[in-house]
């Protein structure tokens, strides 16, 4: 026979009161859980992954991943670029401040050539940079003063101006640790001796390097200053910029050579610009004469250190972004420049004085 619920009364508050609550209690319900079934008891418990599963779940993020990690290294290298183009609006404006104050631009190379200081030195107070330059020795001279790699020089070249290096890169040094950047300046539509080339005419170039020479990049040791029959280096004034300053390359991008690899020295006269004889990115050659070369093929920079009739004094403008490179022009205005662009336009870019139209930065 089943007993009766029993009734019991909760009579008092912690304050003593009665609370009038009533209380039903069956005579079963005390033991009931005591008295569970264990086996029933481990259906509740919660059930685990299995290896499939598991697996499953683990292929999903693996295939959101690889999705993923293409669009984040996209934003990144658009951030690079933009940076990059950053650095290049900022020279630009230091060209433009050194035209204001001395009424030119500077000399690609100095007044002897290669080897006692370029365009980068000069331009170097317009950057914030006047200490460096104040100890830059010898500038713009010849030997037997010291040269650019000189220990007395050394604490300026192997500094790395940030504002002429492209996050895109991997930043260089050479052994004695001088510093390698990613923009050079334009020296036209030719060579670095900028005179005609393969039939081409020279028509002019911001900036000037080693003109009429084909071999010679500085006076042979021992000559007589005074014997040396080359003007390098000539400053050009904005206004003999008969192609508007807005159709006329300034600067362009440079990749920085692997080691023994002089390309990026801009400190160094020999890697101190580009011509736009060889198209963004070419697979044609550098030739880097004077320094070393070490032609690789991610990313393209073919390359020679050996002149020739065919293989005069050039180098391209290259870079590590998708696609082109980025340039600065006379007027300051940057844009990208497609690796696909008609040759004769780019050439057009590079000369200052051949009366062409050009427009195809983005």
């Amino acid at each position: 026979m089943n007993e009766l619920p029993t009734r019991r009364m909760s009579t008092t508050f912690p304050s003593g009161e009665s609370s009038g609550v009533e209380r039903w209690d069956s005579p079963g319900a005390a033991g009931a859980t005591s008295g569970m079934n264990p086996a029933r008891a481990t259906v509740s418990q919660r059930r685990g992954f299995t290896l499939t599963e598991l697996l499953v779940v683990l292929a999903v993020i693996a295939v959101l991943m690889g999705l993923l990690l293409p669009a984040v290294q996209a934003v990144r290298e658009a951030a690079r670029n933009m940076q990059c183009r950053n650095n290049l609006k900022q020279l630009g404006l230091a060209f433009a401040n050194y035209e204001s104050t001395h009424g030119v631009l500077p000399g690609g190379v100095g007044r002897y050539g290669c080897c006692w200081g370029t365009w980068q030195v000069a331009v170097l107070p317009f950057m914030e940079q006047s200490a460096l330059a104040e100890q830059y020795q010898n500038f713009g001279g010849h030997d037997p003063g010291p040269r650019y790699d000189n220990p007395v020089n050394l604490p300026v070249t192997t500094q790395r101006i940030a504002i002429l290096t492209c996050p895109s890169d991997s930043n260089g040094t050479t052994p004695e640790g001088m510093s390698k950047h990613n923009y050079a300046v334009n020296y036209g539509n030719t060579t670095y001796s900028q005179t005609a080339f393969e039939g081409v005419p020279f028509l002019g170039a911001p900036f000037r390097a080693y003109t009429r020479s084909e071999t010679i990049d500085s006076p042979t040791p021992g000559q007589p200053i005074t014997a040396f029959a080359y003007r390098f280096g000539r400053n050009v004034s904005l206004a003999a910029i008969t192609d508007g300053t807005s159709n006329t390359l300034a600067a362009a991008e440079v990749l920085q050579g692997r080691p023994g690899d002089s390309r990026g020295l801009t400190w160094w006269g020999g890697a101190s610009g580009i011509v736009t004889s060889l198209r963004p990115n070419t697979d044609e050659i550098d030739v880097v004469a004077g320094g070393g070369c070490v032609p690789t093929s991610q990313p393209s920079m073919p390359c020679s250190d050996q002149l020739g009739a065919s293989q005069p004094r050039r180098m391209a403008s290259r870079s590590s972004h998708p696609g082109g490179v980025n340039v600065v022009r006379c007027d300051g205005s940057v844009g990208q420049i497609a690796d696909t662009i008609d040759g004769q336009v780019w050439e057009a870019l590079g000369s200052a004085r051949g009366g062409e139209v050009a427009s195809t930065t983005k």
